[in-house]
C-alpha cells in the first residue's frame, strides 16, 4: 500500500469506529470559546477548525465564530447538519486523509519492522491519542515484540498503552475496549483493492 493509501484506511478507520466523534460531532473545546467539530474534533479559531469550515460550502458563516456565539443563536444544530451533509462528510474524509498522511504515516515509518498493512493501519488508528506518543511506544517494543502481528498490536494497546500515554489506570479499561474494537475493525477490512490478503490469510505487507 502507498503512504496515501494507508492515510486513506487510517482515516477511514478514525471515522468507522468513532474514537474521535462522528461527522456531525459539536462541542466547545476544553482549550477555549470554540467549537470542536467533526469527526476528527477539529478546533481553533483561524486555525485546523475554520480550514475546516471554509472548505465546506456555506460553512464559512460559521468560521471564526465562538462556540458561546453559535450557541447562544440557536444554531448548534445548523452547525450539525452541516457536518454531518454529504458535502460535509466528503470534506471531512478528504482532510482528515490527508492529515493521516502527512503526520500519522510518516511518524509510523519511523518504526523498524512496520512493513504490515494492517498492523500499520491499527497502529494508525490509534495516533490521535497522541502520534509521537504511539511511535515511541512502538520503537521501544520492536525488537520484544512482533509488530506484524496484529494480534500482538491488540495485546501490548491493551496492556501497555495507557501506561506508556501516562493516563493514569481510570483509563486501562477503555484503552482494553478500544484496543478489541480496533482489532476486530481492522481484522474485517477488506483491503484487497490494494492487493493485500484478507486477515489471516497472510503474509500480508505493505
Amino acid at each position: 500500500m502507498t503512504n496515501e493509501e494507508l492515510g486513506k484506511e487510517i482515516a477511514l478507520g478514525i471515522i468507522n469506529t468513532g474514537v474521535e466523534g462522528g461527522f456531525d460531532a459539536v462541542s466547545c473545546s476544553t482549550a477555549g470559546d470554540y467549537p470542536s467539530i467533526g469527526c476528527s474534533q477539529w478546533e481553533g479559531l483561524n486555525g485546523r477548525g475554520d480550514a475546516l469550515l471554509n472548505s465546506i460550502p456555506g460553512g464559512d458563516y460559521f468560521a471564526d465564530r465562538t462556540y458561546s456565539d453559535i450557541q447562544n443563536n440557536g444554531e448548534l444544530e445548523a452547525l450539525r447538519q452541516l457536518l454531518g451533509s454529504e458535502e460535509g462528510q466528503a470534506v471531512q474524509i478528504q482532510i482528515l486523509s490527508q492529515n493521516c498522511t502527512e503526520m500519522y504515516v510518516n511518524e509510523l515509518l519511523q518504526v523498524p519492522s512496520m512493513d504490515d498493512s494492517r498492523c500499520f493501519i491499527y497502529a494508525g488508528i490509534w495516533c490521535p491519542t497522541s502520534h509521537s506518543v504511539v511511535r515511541r511506544f512502538l520503537q521501544n517494543r520492536w525488537n520484544r515484540y512482533n509488530l506484524r502481528s496484529l494480534e500482538t498490536m491488540r495485546d501490548i494497546f491493551r496492556d501497555l498503552y495507557y501506561v506508556a500515554a501516562s493516563v493514569g489506570e481510570e483509563y486501562a479499561v477503555g484503552y482494553a475496549n478500544r484496543a478489541e474494537n480496533t482489532f476486530q475493525y481492522v481484522a474485517s477490512l477488506n483491503l484487497s483493492a490494494y492487493g493485500v490478503a484478507e486477515y489471516g490469510q497472510g503474509p500480508f505487507g505493505r
